[in-house]
This record gives structure tokens, sequence and C-alpha cells, in this order.
């Protein structure tokens, strides 16, 4: 067994995550600052109930890149309340 920590792996983990995040931006653009931070838990993991149930129902994948770029919009929300449209 390797001698590595997860801190080992978080630049490959950044890259994807960067990647899926542009991938978004083209799609989406702007529209997470629509919603305020309030009520963003029961959204990301209505999603992510989504996500899993499209794993254990049609075999997909679970997109971990969008489950870490939902998880980054919830912390710039309640982080950053100042890039909402209020």
């Amino acid at each position: 067994m390797s001698e590595k920590s997860l801190l080992d792996f978080w630049t490959e983990t950044s890259e994807k995550m960067i990647n899926q995040l542009k991938l978004d931006q083209a799609r989406w653009g702007n529209t997470w600052k629509h919603r305020l931070a309030d009520g963003q838990e029961d959204r990301a993991f209505s999603r992510f109930r989504d996500y899993y149930d499209q794993f254990k129902h049609a075999g997909m994948p679970i997109p971990w890149e969008k489950v870490i770029g939902e998880a980054h919009i919830c912390m710039v929300r309640k982080d950053h309340p100042e890039e909402l449209e209020q």
C-alpha cells in the first residue's frame, strides 16, 4: 500500500473540478448567483439524491466532479453573499 495522502491527489482532483466548472459555466453562466444561500442544503442534497437514484436504478456513475462543484457553489454562496443577486 502506498504512503500517499489525499493531498497527493489534490492537483488531479482540482484539475477535473476546474474542467467541470468550465463546462458548467458555458452551459449555465452565472445562474448560481440567482439563488441565496438560504435553503441551499436542501437543494444540494436533492441533487445528490438524483445522482444516487441514477446510479442505483440506471447504473450511471456518480458525477463526483459535479458533486464537488455543487459543494463549491454552496461554499461560495455562504462565504461571499455579496456576489449573489439580491
